[in-house]
């Protein structure tokens, strides 16, 4: 196993606004000006279709006191935009408890015990313990959703809270000058992708997540890669991209092709349509997405848009 858990918070936003709805965070209700000299963070792209401009920005979906304020670039950027385009709108609460209900929960009173493998129920329990999070209450998640309870908490621990997600600050920067936060995608899209896993690879998926928790490393493995956004460090993403597709474990497979293949031409569709309706928009996604062979800065390329790489 060689991270996917690591990497699964970075390029899914519903799974952590399904555990923590955001109200208004420290960062994201009182954004900062922009400071000439805060550190680079991320990765951060101006795209052109010769009459707009737009800038993409590389996200992670935690956050903590101290990434922000964030480099004057892009809070100039988000300063000028009338329109930030996110994966998910964090106040689209409605939306998110509609699709985690048709695509996270048991339906009927069903139960986590009773529908997983003795041994992987006991793991499931025991993991749940160790990490505070109250079983009775989770009983009837699905195992994915299970696999993503603990992948947040295992963040959290770790001082990365998803209240302060990146995203969240900058939809509360853009709206506190009458800007406007459309979405990419919707939580019904992201969690739809799970709903395609049969009963066995859930479990599967559950069972690959309780493995890479019972790593002694993973507390060093997240600090590696937050710290990579942290540096603004494209080429430590695209390693850990590289990684993945060689960790050959279902939930990594599944999170490289389902989560990110699959999901980047939309997101690309997107953003180069905002490109052509208005000029000086923001566009913020995962930075897993920026990275690698076929991501969103390479599809916007071969529509014929300028791409330029700022940092």
């Amino acid at each position: 196993m060689k991270g996917f858990a690591q990497r699964l918070i970075i390029v899914t936003l519903a799974l952590l606004f399904c555990f923590y709805l955001p109200a208004r965070s420290v960062a994201a209700a009182a954004p900062e000006a922009a400071n000439n000299d805060a550190p680079r963070r991320g990765a951060l792209y101006r795209i052109s279709d010769g009459r707009h401009t737009l800038h993409l920005f590389g996200t992670i979906h935690v956050g903590a006191p101290d990434f922000y304020p964030l480099e004057s670039r892009i809070m100039r950027a988000i300063d000028q935009a009338s329109t930030l385009a996110l994966e998910l709108d964090p106040q689209n609460a409605g939306a998110l408890q509609a699709a985690v209900a048709r695509h996270g929960l048991y339906p009927d009173g069903r139960r986590y015990e009773q529908e997983l493998a003795p041994e992987l129920a006991r793991r499931t329990s025991a993991a749940l313990r160790r990490y505070q999070l109250p079983a009775e209450r989770l009983q009837n998640f699905r195992p994915w959703m299970l696999a993503t309870a603990l992948t947040v908490q295992e963040y959290a621990s770790g001082g990365y809270k998803p209240e302060l997600a990146v995203d969240s600050y900058l939809a509360g920067a853009v709206r506190a000058h009458g800007g406007k936060v459309i979405e990419l995608e919707s939580a019904e899209r992201q969690m739809s992708v799970f709903s395609r896993l049969d009963a066995a690879q859930q479990a599967q998926f559950l069972g690959d997540t309780l493995d890479e928790l019972d790593d002694a490393d993973l507390a060093r493995k997240l600090d590696e890669l937050v710290g990579a956004w942290r540096r603004a460090d494209s080429g430590g993403f695209a390693q850990a991209l590289r990684e993945m597709d060689d960790d050959k474990s279902f939930a990594s497979r599944f999170t490289r092709h389902a989560l990110l293949d699959e999901r980047n031409p939309g997101l690309a569709d997107g953003i180069a349509a905002l490109l052509a309706g208005q000029d000086k928009a923001v566009a913020a996604i995962g930075i897993l997405h920026l990275v690698g062979p076929g991501s969103v800065p390479e599809l916007l390329q071969r529509k014929g848009l300028q791409v330029e790489q700022l940092y």
